[in-house]
């Protein structure tokens, strides 16, 4: 299944639609790293509370963006919204818990490890979301 899915990825047309998931990926980034910014520096939230929000406001900020201009996909918005938000959080679990333990625990710069535990997110996402959310 896995090797299938990479030999459709070749095409132009999935390569189109990773490219694009990438342009609003950055505009989900502003979002998210404007918030948490906000939140942990400005608010003095703790970190890990502040990503779960801001990730968040990224994440209902990309599935619009992907729905109506990148997969092009209205029907069952939804349905759709859930799944996206939930791949979404699931993710977002991960790059909590990598704040935490290198951010909390070794001390490590909060902005590095969100920028690199989100990259790794947003390449699962694109995955996911593909073969589960934006199925047509």
């Amino acid at each position: 299944m896995i090797k299938e899915y990479i030999d459709k990825l070749r095409s132009y047309q999935d390569l189109i639609q990773l490219i694009k998931y990438g342009m609003i990926g950055v505009l989900g980034l502003i979002v998210d790293f404007g918030v948490y910014s906000i939140f942990t520096f400005e608010f003095g939230i703790n970190k890990e509370v502040a990503n779960v929000i801001s990730s968040s406001c990224g994440l209902i900020n990309n599935f619009f963006w992907n729905s109506f201009a990148n997969f092009k996909v209205r029907d069952h918005l939804w349905r759709r919204f859930i799944e996206y938000y939930l791949v979404g959080q699931i993710t977002t679990v991960m790059t909590t818990i990598s704040i935490f333990i290198f951010v909390t625990l070794l001390k490590q710069d909060s902005l590095v490890v969100k920028m690199i535990s989100t990259i790794v997110a947003t390449l699962i996402q694109f995955f996911v979301n593909k073969i589960v959310t934006f199925k047509k």
